[in-house]
C-alpha cells in the first residue's frame, strides 16, 4: 500500500483537523483531485492526491485531528524497494509501505475530540510530577520536553487554586481558537507586558478620511523613529533583531477565532494597494481561506477592537513580536480651545510592548509619535 502523509499545509503547523471527505474507500482518483478538507489553525485547505490510483484506506474520520507527517490515505499499489521520488504535486509527497497500518494499536498520531494530549517528559519529571500531584497533560511546555520548573509551577497553582472541573460533555476548540488558546499561553509564560494609554485628538482631519489607513501610516512612522518596537525577540538568547521591513499583523476577529493576516513592507505600498489589501483579508477571514503567505512574518500587531466597544486594554503580545497596538471605539469630547470648550473627536490608544526588550520611555516616544502622526490634518 502506498501512504500519503498529511503534508505541512502551513508554516510549521503541527495538525489538521479533517473536515470533509471528498473520497471514499474504492474510489478512483486522478492527480490533483481534491481529496480531503483540512481545517489548519489558519484556514481550510483542500488537499489534493499526489497521484492517480485506487483508495485503499482513510486513516480518520471528520472531526479528527491528524499530525503532520502521520498517514493520511492509502492508496492500492506495491510498496517499492528502492527509495520513493517526491511525487507531490502541491502539498505533499507519497510514501510506500509494506505493511497495512491499524488505526488502534499502531502508533498512528489521530487525535480523537476527547482524547488527551501527548507529552514528553524524562523519567525524573514524571516521578517529580507524581510527588507533587501534576497531571502532565494539563502542562503547555515551551520545547518538546516539560522540564522539572514547569512541573514546579504547575504544583504551585494547583496549591493557590484548583480548577473546578466541568461536567458534562465539552465542545473541543476548533482549530483556530486551540492555536489562540496555545499562543495566548505562550505570551503569559513568556511575555513581560508592560502597556500605555492615551488619546489622539482628530480635530483637525479635513474631510472623510480612512481611518484604519491613518493608523497604519501612524505606526509606520512611529516605527520608524523608535525602530526597536519593530523587532523580534528571543528570550532564550537574550537578543533581538531590528526587522527592515514593516509588517503590520491586523487581528481579525471571526466566529471560528482569530485570525491575524499580515500587510507585508507597508512603507512600499500605496494607500490604494493597503486598503485593498485590507478589503481582501475580511473576504478571505468569512470563507476562512486565507494562503499561508497572508499569514506569516508579522512584525508588529494592531488590534483595532473600538470597532465594536470599548477605549483601552492591554492587548496580549505574541511572541517574537515585542508591540501591539490597541486602538479603541472613538468619541467626542469636550476640551478647552482658547479658553472655550470645544468638541472634538477623540481616538483612543494603546500600546503592550514586551518589557525584557523594551523601555518605558521607548514606549512612550512610540506612542507619541502615534498621537502626532494621527493629529495631523492629513
Amino acid at each position: 500500500m502506498k501512504v500519503f502523509k498529511l503534508p505541512d499545509l502551513g508554516e510549521g503547523l503541527p495538525d489538521a483537523t479533517i473536515r470533509e471527505w471528498y473520497i471514499a474507500v474504492g474510489d478512483e482518483v486522478k492527480i490533483d483531485q481534491p481529496l480531503v478538507a483540512m481545517e489548519t489553525a489558519k484556514a481550510l485547505v483542500d488537499v489534493p492526491s499526489p497521484l492517480a490510483g485506487k483508495i485503499e484506506k482513510l486513516f480518520g474520520e471528520v472531526g479528527d485531528v491528524i499530525e503532520t507527517g502521520s498517514p493520511l490515505i492509502g492508496f492500492e499499489g506495491e510498496a517499492e524497494t528502492e527509495e520513493p521520488k517526491d511525487t507531490g504535486t502541491v502539498v505533499g509527497a507519497i510514501e510506500t509501505s509494506d505493511t497495512v497500518l491499524e488505526e488502534s494499536g499502531a502508533g498512528i498520531p489521530v487525535k480523537k475530540a476527547a482524547e488527551k494530549k501527548n507529552f514528553k517528559a524524562t523519567p525524573a519529571v514524571r516521578m517529580l510530577a507524581k510527588q507533587l500531584g501534576v497531571d502532565l497533560t494539563k502542562i503547555t511546555p515551551k520545547s518538546s520536553l516539560i522540564s522539572a520548573e514547569e512541573v514546579k509551577q504547575a504544583a504551585q497553582i494547583t496549591k493557590t487554586g484548583k480548577t473546578q472541573k466541568i461536567e458534562g460533555e465539552l465542545t473541543p476548540l476548533s482549530p483556530v481558537r486551540r492555536a489562540m488558546a496555545q499562543s495566548m499561553s505562550q505570551s503569559h509564560r513568556e511575555v513581560v507586558p508592560v502597556s500605555l494609554m492615551d488619546d489622539g485628538d482628530l480635530s483637525a482631519w479635513k474631510g472623510e478620511q480612512d481611518i484604519t489607513l491613518r493608523i497604519i501610516r501612524a505606526i509606520e512612522a512611529a516605527c520608524q523613529a523608535v525602530p526597536i518596537m519593530n523587532a523580534h525577540f528571543d528570550g532564550e538568547t537574550l537578543g533581538y533583531k531590528l526587522n527592515e521591513t514593516i509588517n503590520i499583523g491586523i487581528a481579525v476577529d471571526t466566529p471560528q477565532g482569530l485570525y491575524v493576516p499580515v500587510l507585508k513592507d507597508v512603507s512600499h505600498q500605496d494607500d490604494t494597494a493597503l486598503r485593498n489589501q485590507i478589503n481582501r483579508f475580511k473576504e478571505l477571514a468569512q470563507s476562512r481561506s486565507f494562503p499561508p503567505e497572508d499569514l506569516r512574518d508579522a512584525t508588529i500587531m494592531l488590534s483595532n477592537f473600538g470597532a465594536f466597544a470599548g477605549r483601552y486594554a492591554n492587548p496580549i503580545l505574541l511572541p517574537p513580536m515585542v508591540t501591539i497596538i490597541g486602538v479603541g471605539r472613538t468619541r467626542d469630547e469636550i476640551v478647552p480651545v482658547d479658553g472655550k470648550p470645544a468638541v472634538h473627536r477623540i481616538l483612543p490608544l494603546s500600546v503592550t510592548s514586551d518589557h525584557r526588550v523594551i523601555t518605558g520611555g521607548e514606549i512612550a516616544r512610540f506612542l507619541k509619535q502615534l498621537i502626532d502622526s494621527l493629529e495631523k490634518a492629513s
